[in-house]
């Protein structure tokens, strides 16, 4: 479905769709003669009419179905992004639109935390592939309780120090 403009709308309306702004659009098109304030006012009337708008979607959508999406297409626009957001003083979308460019190209690659298990039930690559509960048991569980046990049967007194010469210090009273 086409719709009808006349040639000035459809003219200005090709150079906003081409990313020039409206006011500038509207003085290119209808005449460099009328003041900045009168082509922004008439810019934006002209694009919030129905018409101009449904004809905007069209050539945008012709646009997207002509235009094949690639990386260097995605790159130059990320970088003309990256550009205007310098422009206008905003930084933090200057780079992040750089850093969407280095993400395309493999530069930089999002950390991914993947827990894997390698062997089950145990990561020694001596142990067999499968082990019964009560094998487990007999094999890991006893070694875990060895290993708490031991730091239990060496306790120590240690007690605050009365002398008051150095602050309070721990004392080991064994």
């Amino acid at each position: 479905m086409f719709t009808r403009l006349n040639a000035r709308q459809e003219q200005f309306l090709w150079l906003v769709v081409d990313g020039v702004p409206g006011s500038h659009a509207y003085a290119e098109v209808y005449g460099q003669d009328k003041s900045k304030a009168v082509c922004e006012v008439n810019a934006s009337k002209l694009l919030r009419q129905a018409k101009v708008q449904a004809r905007r979607q069209e050539i945008i959508q012709a646009r997207a179905k002509r235009q094949p999406i690639t990386v260097e297409y995605l790159s130059t626009e990320l970088v003309a992004i990256a550009n205007e957001a310098r422009a206008l003083g905003q930084a933090s979308a200057a780079a992040q639109s750089l850093m969407g460019v280095a993400k395309l190209h493999g530069l930089l690659v999002d950390r991914v935390q993947a827990d894997v298990l390698v062997r089950k039930p145990s990561a020694s690559p001596e142990s067999p592939d499968d082990l019964s509960a009560e094998e487990w048991l007999n094999q890991y569980a006893s070694a875990k309780l060895i290993e708490q046990k031991a730091p239990d049967e060496e306790e120590q007194n240690i007690e605050p120090s009365d002398d008051g010469l150095d602050g309070g210090a721990l004392l080991d009273k064994t």
